[in-house]
């Protein structure tokens, strides 16, 4: 595992959170993708290394990943105040192009926004 990938997986809680890596890491652009089973690191010189997991890593492989419209991610995944439990709380993923939202619509059904910036 690349230097800032294995700090990063690190930091999320290794194997214990995101499994084993699921596949050889994949480079695109200047940059290395690393799967792992529960999500995946996104590394580049010049965003740093940044978990995605979930349904926002699913809408962001939807819109082509690190080589897609939005680029790499430039920080970790988030959950927004409140978190998913209440209404308008979830989770925000930010990246070079864009932000990805998935929300709780305040029914318990959840929505996701992708915003290019």
């Amino acid at each position: 595992m690349e230097p800032p990938i294995a700090e990063a997986y690190t930091k999320a809680g290794g194997e214990a959170k995101l499994g084993a890596p699921s596949g050889q890491p994949e480079k695109v652009g200047d940059g290395t993708v690393q799967a792992f089973a529960k999500g995946t690191i996104f590394s580049s010189p010049s965003t740093g290394a940044h978990l995605v997991q979930g349904e926002i890593l699913k809408v962001y492989t939807a819109q082509g990943g690190a080589g897609g419209a939005l680029g790499f991610p430039t920080a970790d995944e988030e959950e927004t105040a409140g978190g998913p439990d209440v209404a308008k709380g979830g989770w925000i993923g930010e990246f070079q192009k864009g932000t990805i939202t998935w929300l709780n619509q305040g029914d318990g059904t959840f929505k996701e926004t992708v915003t290019q910036k």
